[in-house]
This record gives C-alpha cells, sequence and structure tokens, in this order.
C-alpha cells in the first residue's frame, strides 16, 4: 500500500500538469508542452512529494531502543507485515 501512495504523489504533479495544459486548452500531448524546463520541474515536484512521504512514514516508525523486530508472517490465510514490537527485550511473548 504504501508503495502505491508513493506513485501516486509521484504520479500527481504530473497529472496537475497535463490538468493545467487542459483548462488552458492546449494539447497535452504535443511534445513541445513537455520540454525540458517543465518535465524537470515537474518530475523534480514528484521527488519531493514521494521523499516527503518517505521521511513521514520513517519518522512515524518506532524509536524505543527496547523494541523487539518481529518478521512478517502468515498465520491462516492472513498477511501480518513486520513490524517492531514495543515490549522490553526480557519480556516473554
Amino acid at each position: 500500500m504504501r508503495i502505491l501512495i508513493d506513485l501516486a504523489l509521484f504520479a500527481l504533479p504530473f497529472l496537475l500538469y497535463v490538468g493545467w495544459l487542459q483548462v488552458k486548452e492546449q494539447n497535452p500531448w504535443l511534445k513541445e508542452h513537455w520540454d525540458k524546463q517543465p518535465a524537470v520541474w515537474v518530475g523534480l515536484a514528484g521527488v519531493v512529494l514521494a521523499g516527503g512521504y518517505l521521511l513521514y512514514i520513517v519518522s512515524m516508525q518506532s524509536r524505543d531502543p527496547t523494541a523487539v523486530y518481529v518478521p512478517a508472517r502468515v498465520e491462516n490465510g492472513i498477511f501480518y507485515p513486520a513490524h517492531l514490537d514495543p515490549r522490553r527485550t526480557g519480556e516473554r511473548p
């Protein structure tokens, strides 16, 4: 799911640029609208949005040094992703 959100955030500036060209009643698929400068700025905006989301996700993760890593697993056909369990290292599950 995070990958889909990241891809959507990267694609968002491109979609907004295409929409803006549509509002201006110009054909967004012509090469002249995608010359070097607009493509660079739109691509850079996509990278900034996607990178910002990744930084947000990293900042929201647990930073407890005593947390225990629990690997991904499948139980009864249900996938549980890997995560950090806030238990203390000495505690038993």
